[in-house]
């Protein structure tokens, strides 16, 4: 009998490390999970826009960053009282956009606050010049033109009543009679620029205003002095003239005039080291100001330098970015107003890429520090306080 003996098998080669790439799927192969899209109702959506808090000043404010991020020399502000017909028209004198850069600017979003910007830049969300207008109408209509022989102006407009009406995000290419007659007229005279124009402005002179009304005629134009003072505040550097970036801002015709909450250039005012504080590869500048005790000066200097909200209520630090205020006068949660820090007030300038950090809201009214800075903020504000108090406890002697 034959017995087949068992002859072990040779040990098996280890795989190979390398692994060949697999063939590359037409895209109908590739698998991807289920999804649906949910566009947002144009209706409520549109409306929800309006909910971002603007008051009149902080809206006419935004909308004259976009003039200075293109470039305007001149911005014209007319405030035109017809009771529920008012309106008002924002001019520059700019770089102008064409229609495709106009459809971009006009869309809700047009930019995404993640996207890297030029330093200069004043923008951040790409919502500032829908979410200012619409908090404040029911119509807005720009027109713009680039500097080209020939060049028409390119007209876009946002009608809410009628997207809530239609349900969708139709923006119109046209705008009303009052638009052609008092705002396209303005552009036509000049080589380029923009024009914004506000009408039915339903939380200004509310449907039913009547043109013969008194007391809302004298509301209006309370607003328009606030918007006066605020925007000779926020835009104070620029209009004291900024190297290279001339600016001028006209109300109804009437220049504009800065009012620098530092009272520099008054020969008490106490200027205090300016400090250089890294962060992250970058720095930002604060500089200490006690400004002269109401015994050094002049009844008129002493009436302005207390600024659009009083001299308690405007101590403390003021926020710029790219030398736009933010924040004008605020302990940022380091100390309460007293009477005797009332001297006290301290310029911080922040770079455009330290927004996320700063918490820049949409409408740029609103700058927190990060927790890494704080205590580096607060050790300056506890020196200027404690100089402010000793000025204001000895009548600036």
């Amino acid at each position: 009998m034959q017995v087949k003996t068992s002859v072990p098998s040779p040990p098996a080669k280890k795989p190979s490390r390398r692994i060949a790439p697999a063939p590359e799927l037409p895209h109908s192969l590739v698998s991807e999970p289920e999804y649906e899209i949910a566009a947002p109702r144009a209706d409520a959506m549109i409306q929800s826009l309006r909910a971002f808090g603007y008051d009149v000043p902080a809206a006419i404010a935004d909308l004259i960053d976009n003039s200075i991020a293109a470039g305007a020399k001149n911005v014209w502000l007319e405030f035109y009282w017809s009771g529920a017909e008012s309106y008002v028209a924002i001019a520059d004198d700019g770089a102008g956009m064409t229609e495709g850069e106009l459809s971009a600017a006009m869309r809700p979003g047009s930019r995404s606050p993640l996207e890297e910007r030029d330093a200069k830049d004043l923008g951040r969300f790409g919502l500032g010049l829908k979410t200012a207008s619409f908090s404040q109408c029911l119509s807005l209509t720009v027109a713009s033109r680039k500097k080209a022989a020939g060049a028409a102006a390119a007209v876009r407009c946002w009608d809410l009543e009628y997207v809530t009406e239609c349900g969708d995000w139709r923006l119109l290419c046209g705008g009303s009679e009052t638009f052609r007659a008092h705002g396209l007229a303005r552009l036509e005279a000049l080589p380029s620029g923009t024009v914004v124009f506000w009408e039915k402005m339903d939380r200004v002179t509310p449907p039913g205003t009547q043109t013969n009304s008194s007391p809302e005629h004298d509301l209006f134009l309370r607003r328009i002095e606030e918007v006066r003072a605020h925007i000779a505040m926020v835009f104070h550097r620029y209009l004291d003239g900024i190297p290279g970036r001339p600016l001028r801002i006209h109300v109804n015709g009437e220049l504009v005039k800065a009012w620098d909450p530092f009272a520099a250039k008054h020969s008490a005012t106490q200027h205090l080291p300016e400090e250089a504080m890294p962060f992250r590869g970058e720095a930002l500048m604060v500089r200490p100001f006690i400004l002269p005790h109401h015994s050094k000066m002049s009844k008129a200097a002493y009436e302005e330098a207390k600024g659009p909200k009083g001299w308690d209520a405007q101590q403390g630090f003021y926020v710029y970015r790219n030398k736009r205020l933010l924040v004008a006068g605020d302990w940022l949660g380091f100390f309460q107003k007293e009477q005797h820090c009332k001297l006290a007030r301290i310029q911080v300038d922040i770079p455009n890429s330290m927004d996320e950090t700063w918490e820049i809201d949409v409408k740029k009214s609103r700058a927190w520090p990060p927790p890494q800075l704080r205590r580096h903020l607060r050790r300056p504000a506890s020196a200027t306080r404690a100089r402010a108090t000793e000025v204001y406890r000895n009548r600036g002697a």
